[in-house]
């Protein structure tokens, strides 16, 4: 699993503890260059709420939270009674988690694979600040005369750090994390990281909490490509409770995350917005697929503010449904669209029964798209490497499908890694004692539409580029997924190498 690290001045009357009565935009004093917050319309979603919003813990998991950060220390977490420390390792002895703490540390102070915590959650000394860095988009304090302001102003941190910087962020340990909070009344859980294969453990948690929703990417950054072929977890789980969203240009248009029309559920702006920086400061966002994931995580926050009794699936279809559609993400993602943070607290508060401060009703939904076709069967006829005078490699495949299926192909480049619990990672100076092994790096992918068809594709030595790739051994996977995001039994693989 790999971290990937990546106008509005008006009075809101902000009751901490008791709720956010209607109110406009933050008046923090750097909100004024906080674009995100217009365009996903933050402010007016504020002004529809029909009652005060409740605190709703959040978790992000990550690499811990500054607890002394001036915009973040007013909305942590405080847990009431003392409990066990969360436990991945099952070592049984890590004693309590104190009365008043905001969370604990589930790495602990020592390099892996010694997971012992130190209860201490805080973003740790000569580290990126990544974990303070998405925590601060995600739910920075509103109208305390400090930076910017975060997506959602009822956002509680359960501060739990479950990451490293770098490769470090192991899957159970997310698992461990997610029941913890999810025992303290959590209901959003914030990834901005990818994982390889989705392990038991981690797609349990999600499964085993469907009054909670998960937030998360599928890509890292500088990708606007088509993810399809590459399934990303946990993108991938096709369950109601997770949201798959990535990132769109200040214009609307895709950049630096990727793209999928069954996989993202919807993209979300990153630029141009202030956030909290682990030694106590501000500094802007960017283009980052690891934004993306807390500014959704805050309007699901919102919605969870409305109704605490709602399940991740109502909080998720709310967000999906409401998206402003623009041209650039249409066949792009589910919804087609962008994040629209007032016409979601508008569906939300029609679909849950709440009254909004002017009354009238929401315009009905649009009507549900065509039955989604099943993915097609792959059979593949020849394959073949002839890497002395044309190198490349020549697939000839057939898909028979209900209807139209989306064929897959990608080209794959063997390189080194290190195996840590059973998946090959990129080698790193944590894990240069593991046993070597072979990891699989996509260098291109190209998609089309299929049906009862017989299709023929060379993958060149060359790439798009006109560059030649470099020697080494490669592969070539070929599959099919349905318009519902179903995949084919067969996921065929083709091995040669260019010389």
């Amino acid at each position: 699993m790999r971290v990937v690290v990546c106008s509005l001045v008006a009075s809101l009357a902000l009751i901490v503890g008791a709720g956010l009565a209607a109110a406009a935009a933050p008046t923090d004093p750097q909100a004024g260059s906080q674009q995100i917050l217009t365009i996903m319309r933050v402010p007016e979603a504020i002004d529809l709420l029909g009652k005060p919003l409740a605190d709703v813990p959040v978790l992000v998991a990550d690499t811990g939270i500054d607890l002394t950060h001036p915009d973040l220390q007013p909305r942590l977490f405080s847990l009431p009674t003392a409990v066990p420390a969360p436990d991945p390792d099952g070592v049984g002895n890590l004693g309590n988690v104190a009365v008043g703490a905001a969370g604990w540390d589930l790495l602990g102070t020592n390099a892996p694979p010694n997971l012992a915590g130190d209860a201490d959650p805080d973003d740790p000394i000569g580290g990126s600040g990544h974990g303070t860095a998405v925590a601060g988009v995600l739910g920075a304090a509103w109208n305390n005369g400090a930076g910017g302001a975060g997506v959602a102003p009822n956002a509680r941190f359960v501060a739990l750090r479950t990451c490293w910087d770098g490769d470090q962020c192991y899957q159970y340990v997310q698992a461990a994390a997610i029941d913890w909070a999810a025992a303290r009344g959590a209901k959003v859980a914030s990834f901005s990281w990818l994982s390889g294969p989705l392990e038991n453990g981690l797609r349990d948690a999600i499964l085993n909490h469907p009054e909670m929703l998960f937030v998360t990417i599928p890509s890292g950054n500088g990708f606007d490509g088509d993810v399809t072929g590459d399934t990303p977890q946990p993108c991938a789980l096709n369950a109601p409770n997770v949201l798959c969203v990535s990132t769109s240009s200040p214009t609307d248009g895709t950049d630096c995350g990727g793209w999928s029309a069954s996989l993202v559920d919807v993209a979300v702006p990153t630029r141009n917005s202030i956030t909290t920086l682990k030694d106590g400061s501000f500094g802007p966002t960017d283009c980052a697929t690891s934004f993306a994931a807390p500014a959704a995580a805050g309007i699901a926050t919102i919605l969870f503010g409305l109704d605490p009794g709602a399940t991740g699936a109502d909080v998720r279809n709310a967000i999906v449904d409401s998206a402003r559609t623009v041209p650039d993400w249409s066949g792009k993602s589910v919804s087609g669209g962008i994040v629209d943070a007032a016409a979601a607290v508008r569906l939300f508060q029609d679909r849950r029964g709440i009254a909004t401060p002017g009354g009238g009703t929401q315009p009905p939904p649009p009507s549900p798209p065509p039955p989604p076709a099943e993915a097609g069967t792959i059979d593949v006829a020849a394959s073949a490497v002839d890497t002395s005078s044309r190198g490349r490699f020549l697939v000839r495949f057939t898909v028979t499908s209900t209807g139209p299926a989306n064929v897959v192909v990608v080209l794959q480049r063997a390189l080194p890694g290190r195996k840590v619990k059973g998946v090959c990672k990129a080698p790193s100076r944590a894990n240069r004692g593991r046993p070597a092994c072979r990891r699989w790096v996509q260098v291109e992918r190209r998609t089309t539409t299929s049906t009862e068809a017989t299709q023929r594709i060379a993958v060149s030595a060359r790439g798009r580029n006109g560059k030649r790739r470099p020697a080494g051994t490669y592969r070539v996977l070929v599959r099919s997924l349905g318009t519902d995001g179903s995949v084919s039994p067969q996921r065929v693989a083709f091995t040669g190498a260019f010389a």
